[in-house]
C-alpha cells in the first residue's frame, strides 16, 4: 500500500501557530511598553525631586534670615484677606505662607567697611536711633535701590511680648506695631548715623534693631506655579497680592507646608523663640496611571528640610 507524504501545513494548523506567535509577541510589546514607562517614571520621579531640593534650596536662604515670631499662614486654599497665625503642624491646608527677615542688603559695608546699618543703636531723646558705626545715607541708596525706600521701612521691636503673631506684624490688616517700630516718614533719614522714629512708638533702649524692608509670601497656585511675592510692608497696610515683584521659584508644585516644634515655641516674640528649627516641606505633582501629571496626594513627590530660624 502506497501512503502520501504530506508537504504543508494544515489551516487548523497554521491558525494555531498564529495565534501563539500573536500571544507572544503582545506579551514581548506589553513587556517593553512597561520597561519604558517605568523608565519615564523613574526620571520624571528623579527629576521632580530634584525640582523640590531646588526649591528648598531657595526657600532655606529666605527662612534662615526670618523672624519665627512673623511666620504665618494668610489666604487658606486661594481665599483672600485671612490670617490663621503660625504653621502648626499637621494642617493640611494649603495656606499662603509668609514671613519678615531683616534687611541683609543694608549690613553689607561700603569700602571703609562701614555698613548700611547697624542692629546695635542708641535709643536717644525723642525716639531717635543713633549708631556711629552705620550709615543710613547709604542704607536709603542700596533700599531704594531694591524697589522700596528706607522711610517707608520699619524697625523690628524684639521687645514685645504676648501679642498674637497676625496682630503683631499687622498681617491681619488691623494696624497692629506691636512687632516693629514704623520710622517717621517726614524725617528720615537725619544724618548718615541718626534716624528717627515716629512718636507712637517707644522703642527699647539695649535692643538690638533690625531694619525690615520688606514682606515675603509664599503660594502655590492652582496650576501649579509656586511664587514668591516681594517689595509689599504689611506695617504700612500693603499686602503681598499688590506686590510690586512676583518671582516664578518652580512649577508642577502641589503643596508647601512650613512648621515648627510647638514645645519649642514660646508665642512671644522675646529671646525665647530665636533660634527656632522650622520644619519646610515642599509636595511636587505625581503620575498618574496614565502617565498625566495629578495632584493626587497618594501620587505627591514630597522632600522635606529642617531649617534654623535665626530670629
Amino acid at each position: 500500500m502506497k501512503i502520501k507524504s504530506r508537504n504543508a501545513f494544515t489551516m487548523i494548523e497554521l491558525l494555531f501557530v498564529i495565534v501563539i506567535l500573536g500571544i507572544v509577541g503582545g506579551l514581548v510589546l506589553e513587556t517593553i511598553r512597561q520597561y519604558y514607562e517605568n523608565i519615564y517614571r523613574t526620571q520624571e520621579y528623579t527629576k521632580r525631586v530634584a525640582q523640590a531640593d531646588q526649591v528648598l534650596d531657595q526657600l532655606s536662604k529666605y527662612f534662615e534670615n526670618a523672624i519665627s515670631s512673623s511666620i504665618v499662614n494668610l489666604d487658606r486654599g486661594g481665599a483672600a484677606n485671612g490670617c490663621y497665625g503660625p504653621p502648626t503642624s499637621g494642617d493640611a491646608n494649603d495656606y499662603t505662607i509668609a514671613l519678615l527677615a531683616p534687611d541683609i542688603d543694608s549690613l553689607y559695608g561700603t569700602s571703609g567697611n562701614r555698613p548700611g546699618w547697624s542692629e546695635d543703636t542708641l535709643l536717644m531723646s525723642n525716639n531717635e536711633l543713633n549708631a556711629s558705626d552705620a550709615d543710613y545715607t547709604m542704607a536709603n541708596t542700596v533700599i531704594t535701590a531694591l524697589g522700596s525706600t528706607l522711610r517707608n521701612s520699619a524697625v523690628y521691636n524684639a521687645g514685645s511680648a504676648n501679642v498674637a503673631a497676625c496682630a503683631r506684624f499687622n498681617w491681619d490688616d488691623a494696624g497692629g506695631y506691636e512687632g516693629f517700630h514704623k520710622l517717621n516718614v517726614a524725617a528720615n533719614p537725619i544724618s548718615s548715623t541718626r534716624i528717627q522714629l515716629n512718636t507712637d512708638n517707644n522703642a527699647t533702649d539695649g535692643k538690638q534693631k533690625y531694619l525690615l524692608r520688606t514682606g515675603y509670601a509664599f503660594r502655590v497656585l492652582d496650576n501649579g506655579d509656586f511664587t514668591m511675592y516681594t517689595n509689599f510692608r504689611p506695617w504700612l497696610g500693603e499686602r503681598y497680592t499688590a506686590a510690586a515683584k512676583i518671582n516664578l521659584l518652580a512649577q508642577n508644585v502641589a503643596h508647601f507646608y512650613a512648621d515648627y516644634d510647638t514645645s519649642d515655641f514660646m508665642a512671644n516674640a522675646n529671646l525665647n523663640d530665636r533660634g527656632l528649627v522650622w520644619r519646610l516641606k515642599v509636595c511636587m505633582r505625581g503620575l498618574d496611571a496614565n502617565l498625566s501629571t495629578t495632584d493626587a496626594e497618594s501620587q505627591a513627590i514630597c522632600r522635606e528640610r529642617r531649617v534654623h530660624v535665626r530670629y
